[in-house]
């Protein structure tokens, strides 16, 4: 899967841009309850002032050589099968509950806790007999299942019951984001508020006004409609995109430099790296969300790098082949899209190299797209 998902990304260097552009400088913080829930973390990027020295002490490592494209894709006439646009009255109507269930309403019940209620509780977190850090709240909704807080915590409250007061002994996971926490067995004394049931609130002209721009239940349907029938379109164009795209790579072949590969693995893995440090973990760690061992993880990596450098080669061949080229209007509007305050601050971030290479990778795709025959 992450695979699949990267050689997409890398139609356009997306995953290359914002991880180069999040990665410079990161500060990290856990919010009031990190000693008892899993690691939160949340990032701030800081960029320069984008002066020549800074952009020369900053910027990425250039691009590696592609390779040379010894046979070139037909990149014209490209055939692909349409993505359906269609919305129904019932993917609307799966909206509008959608929209419901995202607002729930909480009636305090009396009676014992189960799993999907919500309980309001106070506790203090004790390791040894002494309260840790960041394992005390007071007025605390938990909802029952979500596994927010660590293993034992939320079905030890299962069966609880207003004003009950208990104690749940349990151990941190070996891997928890804090040394001094980590595998150590803890107390958690709890003292249960209240027991929340939690219910589906009506469909109205209020709700409606309430949590969206919208007036009526009809003038939100009317509006949902038309904002599903316009992601639909963009998908169907990006699905394009990215199908006669692929299909030209596949059609192609690329003799790349053996150095090439192993610097654009190095890219990667390092910007892999850089996130992980980022979320307090290893690469190892990181590894384990793709479903993977370190040691599968670096293959994969490999593979990408080599599926980059081929895409590349390509673009730069067609890019070559139409007169395409990089303007300063184009980096300009870049910038814009990703939201950087300019151009010099992109690419201190992001990378010359990259920057213009998700350009012209962008207008080597729109070219395909429009010369593609819809089967």
């Amino acid at each position: 899967m992450m695979k699949k998902s990267l050689k997409v990304c890398v139609c356009g260097l997306v995953a290359v841009m914002m991880v180069s552009g999040c990665s410079k400088k990161a500060d990290s913080a856990t919010d009031t309850t990190a000693a008892v829930t899993d690691a939160s973390v949340e990032t701030t990027g800081e960029t320069g002032d984008g002066t020549e020295a800074e952009t020369a002490a900053q910027e990425p490592p250039a691009m590696a050589d592609p390779g040379k494209v010894e046979k070139l894709g037909n990149y014209k006439g490209v055939t692909f099968t349409p993505m359906s646009t269609e919305v129904t009255d019932e993917d609307v109507e799966e909206r509008i509950q959608s929209l419901v269930a995202a607002y729930p309403e909480f009636n305090e019940v009396d009676r014992a806790a189960a799993e999907g209620d919500v309980v309001n509780i106070d506790y203090v977190g004790k390791k040894d007999g002494t309260a840790f850090e960041g394992g005390t709240a007071e007025g605390y909704d938990l909802t029952l299942g979500s596994g927010q807080f660590i293993d034992g915590f939320e079905d030890g409250l299962i069966g609880a019951v207003k004003g009950q007061e208990l104690n749940l002994d349990l151990t941190f996971p070996e891997q928890y984001h804090s040394e001094e926490l980590a595998g150590q067995a803890v107390v958690f004394e709890v003292k249960v508020n209240a027991v929340k049931e939690q219910v589906e609130p009506e469909l109205s002209d209020a709700f409606i006004a309430e949590h969206t721009d919208s007036a009526t239940v009809e003038e939100y349907r009317k509006a949902a409609r038309e904002e599903m029938e316009e992601m639909a379109r963009s998908n169907a164009d990006n699905q394009k995109k990215s199908d006669v795209f692929l299909k030209v790579i596949d059609d192609s072949e690329v003799t790349t430099p053996e150095e090439s590969i192993q610097t654009t693995f190095e890219q990667q893995k390092a910007s892999y790296e850089q996130q992980a440090e980022m979320f307090g973990m290893d690469l190892e760690t990181l590894a384990s969300y793709y479903g993977t061992d370190l040691e599968g993880f670096e293959s994969e990596l490999m593979e990408i790098a080599k599926e980059i450098c081929k895409q590349n080669a390509v673009v730069k061949a067609i890019a070559e082949a139409e007169n395409l080229t990089v303007e300063d209007s184009d980096r300009e509007a870049l910038a814009e899209e990703f939201g950087y305050p300019d151009v010099a601050t992109m690419i201190v971030n992001a990378g010359a190299d990259n920057v213009d290479n998700y350009i012209l990778t962008e207008k080597v795709v729109q070219l395909i797209a429009d010369n593609a025959v819809e089967e």
